[in-house]
């Protein structure tokens, strides 16, 4: 190429690139997206921003034309999504196809559409499609939908929006049209955050394409802008492409400020003087660092034009959606934590949970065989830990509890349009609750929230007014009144003498008349029947004294502290109600540590001599028989496999295949490890070979890597998953059920304790997530038909008792071992 030819051939910096320019780089998802459109697949193309989605949307729509194919695009960002109606939105889709496929002279789209208001926005929508679109245009069509994520920030769900375009696809069986129409969705969301869990989502039957960033062997038109320019325009691209990680915004970028710099010197070669001696690729990659860390990273933020750097700073740390925060604290310091945790380890086991698509949505991270890694040095440099320390000080610190705290200074959150109401309800009620008894607070409680007339106090009723008057009221109104709930539970969990006021609040739902308001009558019976309000009558299991007989698995849960953070936290829970469950966690385990203890006492007392039976009996704090009680002391305390305890045991695995030379030897070593636990009668059978397959499965990517911490937390997530419970998504536990039928509670307890002792920090949160989901899932059982199970978690609280808690067992661990 000449330089007067090269004079026309410019790096474009975001936005996407023409037609016809000559900076456009083929990749594999260009061919994977024209093929599966060519078939008449639905596709979804869902990335972070700036990886070149609508310039691919435009390259492949020019593709399909050029053979015969009908295209539209309509970026979803234009039509709207502030103030609007669903009517106006759905109608705006309708227009804009009218407009792309020039039918608008040939209807009144207007008229049409008007003409239709007894059917529902998303079946008039439907109409157009089937009535007037494959009516009127008879070549194949595909439908681009871009900037697909704008429909997060509607003030309205549009789960009907993507049943629609599932129900095109399903209609291709019946209705031969159909099969000439398809859809594309681009935009930067997941599969999940788009369709929030409905069962019509599109993305079960559709394609996911892939946008991966620009490979060396992709990147020859980049070349050809820099030939005449600089001396070895391969190298210095190579040079680039290191920095970039092939990002496409930052390699057009960094190509642009290559030439600019060429410019700038004139016509001699940028690296004539480098080049004066030494390894002329050594100067080159040193010149093009310089380049990097002067004018893209040094004083990043000034520097960061068009912009870049900035969202992703905002993706990561100002998260919203429906025209609100979601979860900005709690999300914003889990994202950054698990960044960090990346930074510091360098990976991280990919395993495609909300938190890491979230955090690769925001282009930080990239996956790549299998991990979790920075994407490219530049962010690295940017986003380095001392960024992240940064970040995470800027966020309000979780509060602690002690009994002077003001909690007028609390700040509500989530953030939400009602913010500024909810926080008046909050503070109000926060003063209230420290100078009004129990009484007078669900006195208070019933007028505001049940009657909803004749509070005393009018600026808070009609702050509540305006709450339940909101557009978002079905979407907030639940964490509002669970917040609500908390300001008196989280005090009253103080002092003991109140955990019966918290029973008096949770029923006061359920028993006392309707409110007199419809609006807040309908919002409080969708409280009544939320995960929030089974959280709250879960935590009055917790703190309400054991009954005399208890007949069913939720009124357990009080005796098992370690299932309480899984049960009754999540996401969402705010730093006060964390605490406050923490607290009451560590208060019940030092209870349940005491107790235990004094059983075993007693028990060891009537095995030591006759005499000792006429002590006086100390209650059994588990469904244990007292024979198994004393086993699990002893298997748990004592020594077990020869003349080991748990822990040795696994501090001895651990101490011999620290220096393994391979995963795949590491794994041949666990499976040894655990099968000492398994009775060779029942192992042999199946057992022992779907454990090994297992194993042999698990990650195999990194088979001829060496074990590290990570990979050793995620093995033993793996196996728990294969032993106990995938997740609640997926609760099926046959393999639990059929250990414990067969080895018994005692002995799949001790397995699963194995395990646990490898990474304690790591596993035993694991493990207890894993139980939750089971205890859940039977808590409405009979004790007695889930007995295996019930006797699982108490050989379990044993076990984490003998192993982690915090009473000296050293007189015990003698009698038993």
């Amino acid at each position: 190429m000449s330089a007067a030819e090269n004079l026309a051939y410019d790096y474009q910096v975001g936005g996407s690139l023409p037609i016809d320019a000559p900076t456009y780089v083929l990749r594999q998802a260009d061919t994977e997206l024209y093929e599966a459109l060519k078939a008449g697949d639905f596709c979804y193309v869902l990335n972070s921003r700036q990886m070149g989605k609508s310039s691919l949307r435009v390259r492949t729509m020019q593709r399909l034309s050029t053979e015969g194919v009908a295209c539209a695009a309509i970026d979803l960002t234009a039509i709207g999504s502030q103030d609007i109606t669903p009517n106006q939105w759905y109608a705006g889709i309708a227009y804009t196809l009218a407009s792309s496929f020039n039918l608008l002279e040939d209807i009144d789209i207007g008229t049409w559409w008007c003409n239709r208001e007894y059917l529902a926005p998303v079946q008039r929508l439907g109409e157009f499609i089937r009535e007037v679109l494959l009516g009127s245009v008879s070549q194949n069509l595909v439908v681009f939908f871009d900037e697909i994520d704008s429909v997060l920030s509607l003030n309205f769900r549009v789960d009907d929006f993507f049943a629609l375009i599932k129900a095109c696809h399903n209609q291709r069986a019946d209705s031969p049209e159909y099969r000439r129409l398809t859809f594309v969705l681009l935009g930067v969301a997941t599969p999940s955050d788009l369709t929030r869990g409905t069962s019509s989502t599109p993305f079960n039957i559709g394609q996911a394409i892939e946008l991966r960033g620009f490979r060396f062997d992709e990147v020859q038109p980049l070349v050809q802008g820099l030939k005449g320019k600089v001396s070895n325009p391969q190298a210095v691209l190579k040079a680039l492409l290191t920095w970039t990680g092939g990002q496409p915004f930052l390699t057009q970028k960094l190509c642009k400020l290559v030439l600019k710099q060429a410019e700038d010197i004139g016509q001699i070669s940028i690296f004539q003087i480098l080049l004066n001696g030494g390894n002329p690729n050594a100067k080159i990659t040193d010149w093009v660092e310089q380049l990097v860390r002067k004018q893209v990273i040094e004083n990043w933020e000034a520097n960061d034009e068009p912009e870049h750097l900035r969202t992703i700073r905002d993706r990561l740390c100002q998260y919203t959606a429906h025209n609100r925060t979601l979860k900005s604290e709690h999300r914003t310091r889990h994202l950054l934590k698990l960044y960090l945790q990346i930074l510091q380890q360098g990976q991280a086991i990919a395993n495609d949970s909300p938190e890491q698509i979230e955090l690769r949505l925001s282009g930080l991270v990239v996956k790549h065989d299998g991990e979790l890694k920075v994407y490219n040095p530049i962010y690295q440099a940017v986003f380095d830990r001392r960024w992240v320390h940064q970040a995470l000080a800027t966020l309000p610190q979780p509060i602690a509890f002690p009994k002077n705290i003001d909690e007028r200074n609390i700040t509500a959150e989530p953030e939400t349009l009602s913010s500024l109401e909810a926080e008046i309800i909050y503070n109000h009620l926060l003063d209230c609750v420290q100078r009004e008894s129990p009484t007078q607070l669900i006195e208070r409680f019933h007028k505001l929230f049940i009657d909803g007339t004749s509070y005393p106090e009018v600026k808070i009723l009609h702050a509540l007014y305006r709450i339940t008057g909101s557009k978002l009221a079905e979407q907030e109104f639940n964490y509002i009144l669970y917040r609500c709930c908390h300001i008196l539970v989280n005090r009253w969990q103080m002092p003991p003498q109140q955990d019966r006021a918290i029973a008096q609040l949770v029923n006061l739902f359920q028993h006392s008349s309707q409110p007199v308001i419809g609006r807040l009558r309908q919002l409080v019976q969708i409280f009544i029947e939320s995960e929030e309000y089974h959280t709250l009558k879960r935590i009055v299991k917790v703190v309400e004294p054991p009954l005399p007989k208890r007949d069913t698995l939720a009124q357990l849960l009080g005796q098992y502290p370690y299932l309480y953070s899984p049960c009754l936290l999540s996401e969402s829970s705010s730093t006060e109600h964390q605490q406050t469950i923490r607290q009451l966690q560590v208060e019940k385990q030092r209870q349940l540590e005491l107790k235990l203890w004094q059983y075993a006492t007693y028990l060891i007392q009537q095995t030591s001599s006759p005499a000792a039976r006429v002590v006086q009996p100390v209650d059994n704090p588990t469904f244990l028989k007292n024979n198994e009680l004393y086993l699990a002391f002893k298997q748990f305390a004592g020594k077990i496999e020869g003349s080991h305890t748990y822990r040795e045991l696994a501090q001895d695995f651990l101490s011999r295949t620290c220096q393994t030379s391979s995963y795949l030897l590491f794994k041949e070593d666990l499976y040894k490890y655990l099968i000492t636990s398994i009775e060779p009668e029942y192992g042999r059978h199946q057992f022992y070979e779907r454990l090994y397959k297992h194993l042999q499965n698990t990650f195999p990517q990194f088979d001829s890597h060496k074990v590290n911490n990570v990979l050793l937390g995620q093995t033993c997530s793996q196996l728990f998953k294969f032993l106990v419970v995938e997740s609640s998504q997926h609760p099926e536990h046959f393999v639990f059920i059929d250990l414990v039928s067969n080895l018994g509670h005692l002995k799949t307890t001790g397995l699963l304790l194995k395990i646990v002792l490898l990474s304690p920090q790591v596993n035993k949160p694991d493990l207890e997530k894993r139980l939750a989901i089971l205890f859940n899932h039977y808590e409405s059982k009979a004790i007695e038909e889930i007995l295996d199970l019930v006797k699982s978690l108490d050989n379990l609280n044993v076990a984490f008792v003998v192993n982690f808690g915090a009473v000296d067992l050293s007189s015990l661990r003698k009698h038993f071992a």
